[in-house]
């Protein structure tokens, strides 16, 4: 499988979830909600500001990806939490394109359908850290906590 080696801008994407949930309307009340479908690809909309090669590199990316379509790619992007993963990727058929070109700087933009990578235990953990009040930065980043209050006051006790 190929991986793009080209990472999106940060400022570059944008994409929604799919919650894979329908709702039916109910005459007098709150409408009937219920699950279709899980782990519903994502579309995500991404661009790319590169100089010449780079827009060689993308174009040359994106013409072998036609050759075999139903090759996924692998892309680093930010989808499904707040860390870059290596996910399963296609482009969405004529999506990919130049969008500008100012001097040497090439805009490029296309989109991908992207595999959704889910981990219900994690994300269990963190909905019922947030329903006990727990700050989810304490959780996730436990270096914060150490470097800035328990190192200072370890520090304060030593004579």
């Amino acid at each position: 499988m190929n991986i793009l080696l080209k990472c999106v801008k940060q400022s570059g994407y944008s994409l929604r979830h799919p919650s894979g949930v329908i709702a039916q309307q109910l005459d007098g009340g709150a409408p009937r909600m219920r699950r279709i479908a899980r782990n519903n690809w994502r579309t995500v909309n991404v661009s790319w500001t590169v100089r010449a090669s780079g827009y060689q590199y993308l174009c040359a990316f994106h013409e072998v990806w036609c050759e075999n379509p139903s090759q996924p790619f692998y892309a680093n992007l930010i989808v499904d939490g707040p860390e870059y993963k290596a996910y399963t990727c296609h482009f969405v058929p004529d999506s990919f394109g130049l969008d500008s070109k100012e001097g040497p700087i090439f805009n490029v933009s296309a989109q991908f359908i992207v595999k959704p990578i889910v981990d219900r235990d994690l994300n269990q953990v963190i909905v019922e850290a947030g329903n006990e009040g727990v700050d989810i930065n304490d959780i996730l980043n436990p270096l914060d906590h150490l470097v800035n209050v328990a190192l200072p006051n370890a520090l304060r006790n030593i004579k």
